[in-house]
């Protein structure tokens, strides 16, 4: 193993892939100075072992260059403290099954068992080189390819490839196409030598694990166009990994991104996405082209037929905002990728904890030549406490300020000195210590005027990644099984000094005299008197923050007109620039249907900024527009995702609307297929993209506006509640709007 810095990364510059094989070869590409080249490099198939009992006797040697070699590392009985290495990956994993299969009578994969610890090639390669991708470089350095599929159905046995669209940053564009049946196999061929031609270090789309690159392989073979599309010397394509119940591609010298994963993971924290499809997100973004061309997706296909030109603008339009996109949403992977012994295209579907974190600490303890301490039990008794979540009042506030201790889990753990009790090499707090250094640094280094706008948001885009990893330490601790060193005493006293902290801080805040509404470890929200202003606001969270523990920094981290506080962790928030920010699935959900999402939002804008005649009006409108088939189709239809095969829903004995739809429909389906479903007069049936919704049922979705309306009753007297959405129609008997008010925190 190599000797240097067992923390985060040899600093071995312009990596942008590897593609490692079993026989311990490993082909490196890299770029520098604007020119790539590819290195052969070796490696020592390995893995760690708590003792040796599955080899046969005589198999294994301390000289280093025999066949199988074993190397004791420093560590107590019980702990993986021999690192086996061997000339070919494959073999030494048979070896050790057959010898596995010996010792229990049964036969297991390595990773059933917590004896052995063992990643994949090119991880293996990574963390005993200590290298990983991207020293030296910048994001825009990297050259990436949009790649974008239209097709004549969805199912690549029932329809064909007509259309792709490529670009890259450079500004290249390209449109092939197939008009009939007989020019798909060009096509492909025609796709495969672009990507050979522009070279990508990155080929991305949205939807592109899920959709475009299975329908390419598929319609590849029925063409039989080889997919030559990586850079492998021995012309290796893609490779098929099943993760879970989804499956993945990996390409040889290329990484392959999906935007979808991006969003899915973005909106799980920042919960804004009106929906996770291309047009809403890049909508989001800001970045969707001028004059962009919407067509439904069933649309495509015929639309083509009469018009192609308006489908090649509409395909273009969507590669071009995939790479808009890329840019807002992988920076955070590539910040990662630059310090994680991982691809990028694992980095970026990865979870922070297990998926980042556990492998920067397994390589702290192969480059430190220690071994690596067994693997964490779950320890029965009372599940882990976790962090105190308090709803204090519902209704409206208006001042809202919000205060949070800056990080306060990870400052915690570093001012507690706070690790997995295994832990013996400190390399868990260790590295929270130099991850949140190197977060100032780069933190300082974005806030800096003097550098030109591309070198912050590179700075920004690191610090922002890093503080994401430094945030999942605690919650790696407290993952039980899933996580090698977890400890859950540990994490338990973490969330216990938590919430002590939490309980001064709101006792501090009430002595000054704020209104609580909110508080958990995200932070407190309170409401003040209108004399304080923004000045006083900020000496009061100054005034509670002296009283707190050394190193815990609490911050005024936010300032609102208005609040509506509904359920804990569910809260529109009204800025003074007039900005509205929903939080929580109550109120804001991408699985719902979009017209009763926003009614909501307007509605919640409304009722924050004190227009409750706009906000009668809205509804009343909005039950008008289902009476009367105003809205727009799509708005009426709830898109989800089946999670069961028809076996396994069949033997749950439970109904629900996306599997029946389903079967009403004598549609097959698997775990993971996405359906769009809608209720007529006769239950849930399935929607077709740009199809009718013959007879829906208006008392179901009539019903459903009124559900969400029933949101808001928090807000109002119930008398007032019922005077703004009781009937439906404007009452006659009453108090006028103008003498109703929201209930004030």
């Amino acid at each position: 193993m190599r000797a240097g810095d067992p923390w985060l990364a040899d600093p071995y510059p312009g990596i942008v892939s590897v593609w490692a094989e079993p026989s311990g070869r490993a082909w490196v590409w890299r770029r520098l100075e604007g020119r790539l080249r590819c290195e052969l490099a070796h490696f020592r198939p390995w893995l760690l072992a708590s003792h040796l009992q599955d080899f046969p006797q005589g198999e294994l040697s301390a000289d280093p260059e025999a066949p199988l070699t074993y190397q004791e590392l420093g560590g107590p009985e019980g702990s993986l403290r021999y690192l086996i290495q061997a000339r070919d990956g494959l073999d030494l994993s048979a070896l050790l099954e057959r010898g596995i299969a010996r010792r229990l009578g049964r036969r297991l994969r390595l990773g059933q068992l917590s004896d052995y610890y063992q990643v994949g090639w090119v991880e293996q390669y990574l963390m005993q080189s200590g290298r990983t991708y991207y020293q030296g470089l910048t994001f825009p350095e990297l050259r990436r390819l949009q790649l974008d599929l239209e097709t004549t159905a969805l199912d690549p046995g029932q329809g064909r490839i007509f259309l792709a669209a490529l670009s890259d940053a450079s500004g290249w564009q390209a449109v092939l196409e197939a008009p009939g049946e007989e020019d798909e196999a060009a096509l492909i061929a025609g796709l495969v030598r672009a990507v050979q031609q522009r070279d990508p270090d990155i080929i991305e789309n949205h939807n592109l694990m899920g959709f475009d690159l299975p329908f390419l392989v598929a319609r590849a073979a029925r063409c039989r166009v080889p997919l030559a599309l990586g850079r492998s010397p021995r012309a290796k394509l893609l490779q098929r990994i099943q993760s879970g119940r989804k499956v993945r591609y990996s390409l040889a010298g290329r990484e392959l991104l999906d935007t979808l994963d991006a969003t899915y993971r973005m909106d799980f924290v920042v919960r804004a996405l009106p929906s996770h499809s291309l047009k809403d997100v890049a909508r989001f973004f800001g970045v969707a082209p001028a004059g962009r061309v919407y067509l439904e997706g069933a649309q495509v296909h015929a639309t083509y037929r009469s018009d192609p030109e308006l489908v090649r603008r509409y395909a273009l339009q969507d590669v071009l905002e995939v790479e808009q996109v890329s840019k807002r949403l992988h920076t955070g992977a590539f910040a990662l990728a630059k310090m994680a012994p991982r691809r990028l295209e694992r980095v970026a579907y990865a979870g922070t904890a297990t998926g980042i974190l556990e492998p920067l600490l397994v390589r702290a303890y192969l480059q430190a030549g220690k071994a690596l301490p067994a693997k964490a039990s779950s320890p029965g008794g009372l599940p882990h406490a976790g962090g105190a979540v308090t709803l204090f009042a519902s209704g409206v506030a208006e001042r809202v300020v919000k205060a949070d201790v800056a990080s306060l889990y990870p400052s915690l753990i570093r001012s507690r000195r706070l690790g997995p009790s295994s832990d013996r090499l400190g390399a868990f707090v260790g590295l929270v210590d130099q991850l949140t250094a190197l977060r100032l640094r780069h933190k300082a280094q974005a806030q800096r005027q003097d550098l030109p706008a591309e070198q912050r948001g590179e700075h920004e885009a690191m610090q922002a990644a890093i503080k994401l990893l430094i945030n999942s330490a605690y919650g790696y601790l407290g993952a039980g099984e899933l996580a090698w060193f977890a400890d859950r005493a540990a994490a338990d006293m973490i969330t216990k000094l938590g919430r002590e902290t939490l309980e001064q801080i709101c006792a501090g805040l009430q002595a000054a005299g704020a209104t609580l509404i909110e508080a958990d470890t995200d932070g407190v929200y309170f409401c003040v008197p209108a004399e304080l202003g923004e000045a006083g606001e900020r000496a009061l969270v100054s005034q509670v923050g002296r009283s707190l523990p050394e190193g815990l920094q609490l911050e005024l981290d936010g300032r609102y007109a208005a609040m509506y506080s509904y359920e804990v962790k569910n809260y529109a928030l009204l800025g003074y620039d007039g900005r509205l920010t929903v939080r929580g699935g109550a109120l804001r959900s991408a699985r719902a249907e979009r017209f009763a999402v926003a009614w909501l939002h307007r509605a919640l804008g409304q009722l924050l900024r004190g227009d409750l005649a706009g906000l009668q009006e809205g509804y009343l409108r909005a039950r008008r527009a289902l009476r009367e088939k105003a809205l727009p189709l799509e708005d009426l239809v709830l898109r989800t995702r089946v999670t069961k095969s028809p076996s396994e829903y069949t033997a749950s004995g439970r109904k629900e609307a996306a599997y029946q739809a389903l079967l009403g429909a004598a549609r097959s389906w698997q775990p993971g297929d996405r359906v769009a479903i809608y209720r007529s007069q006769a239950g849930w049936q399935l929607w077709e993209e740009g199809g009718e919704l013959p007879g829906y049922d208006l008392g179901h979705y009539l019903g459903l506006l009124r559900s969400y309306a029933e949101r808001l009753r928090k807000a109002f007297h119930p008398d007032d509640f019922e005077q703004i959405f009781g009937s439906g129609q404007a009452p006659l008997l009453g108090r006028p709007l103008s003498e109703i008010s929201p209930l004030r925190i």
